[in-house]
């Protein structure tokens, strides 16, 4: 037997195999393996106005925002810096969009990442002048709302998680783990310092993972983190007052409702009333509803998602992150709220 006709067998079995588990009637097997590496295409989305020509454009930003690129057991997903990056640039090629959507479902991310998405929104507004309405969905927490700063107009589901404006450093320490295995480690380094924050280094008490030293340096680190964000949230439209700035800056969560009552956000709203105001900021009536993807990414509706790397058997999704849960390990300064892991 040829090795072609061996592969072509095997194939075959297979898709017996999971059409079997797919049950009886009308069932489609989609096994994503790699993600397509291709540029991004514009897609007309259902809901839009017809015989014009202008255009408002919905962006989704899903996940941790992280300038990675995301895996998963069988292929690699995107990154969320670069991928939205290309389709700022990709709208501002195009005059015919006159406004844009943003819609986040993010619990924020890394420090450094949530900046440049926000740096690069700004400079799309300024170059562009196209206005961008910030549409909050399930979570828009920390580096998620940090990103939604840099828009003109916010709303969110009266339901949505947003807030958790603040920095985060999770300390792990594997020392007395490893010792008690008999597993020992030494840092040759160049300065007292250069182990700072290391999981190997031994901790300081049983639930003081970091040195005294080394927490100190940290929480400085922390605390300038902490500043810009807050800059950030005052130079953006918001509009809380001066006797609730402490309370809603100290971390917590609070719902779409709350955020709209405190001036966190301009007003609540579906994505549709979202859409609505995009148009009124630009200043037109009708647009048909755009968005980019990858091709072969069919789009059903504004709600639909990007793909995030997962494979994907019928309704079966199998995504096991092995290189977000090894990097989640490392030391990182996180705009992030951590109260869940919200699923893509």
């Amino acid at each position: 037997m040829s090795h072609f006709a061996g592969l072509v067998m095997r194939c075959s079995g297979m898709a017996i195999v999971l059409a079997m588990l797919s049950g009886c009637g009308q069932r489609t097997v989609r096994i994503d393996i790699v993600p397509a590496d291709s540029r991004l295409g514009q897609q007309t989305l259902p809901g839009g106005d017809s015989w014009t020509s202008n255009k408002v454009a919905v962006v989704q930003v899903s996940g941790m925002i992280a300038n990675a690129r995301s895996s998963g057991l069988l292929g690699r997903g995107t990154n969320t810096v670069s991928d939205f990056r290309e389709t700022l640039d990709a709208i501002a090629s195009d005059p015919h969009i006159k406004a844009v959507v943003l819609r986040i479902n993010s619990p924020g991310g890394t420090v450094t990442a949530s900046d440049m998405m926000y740096r690069d929104l700004l400079a799309f507004r300024e170059k562009t002048k196209v206005p961008v309405v910030t549409s909050m969905m399930d979570v828009c927490a920390s580096g998620g709302y940090y990103l939604s700063c840099a828009s003109d107009y916010r709303m969110a589901y009266p339901t949505t998680i947003t807030g958790s404006i603040g920095v985060i450093f999770h300390a792990v320490n594997f020392h007395e783990t490893l010792r008690k295995i008999g597993v020992t480690t030494e840092a040759v380094k160049s300065g007292v310092n250069k182990d700072m924050g290391s999981q190997f280094k031994p901790a300081e008490a049983a639930d003081k993972p970091l040195a005294a030293s080394d927490r100190e340096l940290l929480q400085k680190m922390i605390n300038d983190y902490y500043g810009s964000f807050l800059d950030i949230v005052k130079k953006s439209p918001n509009k809380v007052a001066d006797k609730d700035w402490a309370m809603l800056t100290d971390g917590r969560v609070v719902t779409g409702a709350d955020a709209a009552k405190f001036g966190l956000i301009d007003e609540t709203g579906d994505l549709d009333a979202g859409i609505a105001k995009a148009k009124s900021l630009a200043g037109i009536k009708k647009a048909k509803l755009v968005t980019f993807s990858r091709v072969g990414d069919f789009k059903g509706s504004t709600y639909a998602q990007s793909p995030v790397g997962a494979t994907q058997i019928n309704m079966v999704k199998i995504d096991a992150n092995l290189g977000d849960a090894l990097n989640a390990m490392q030391p990182q300064f996180l705009y992030m709220w951590t109260g869940f892991d919200l699923e893509d």
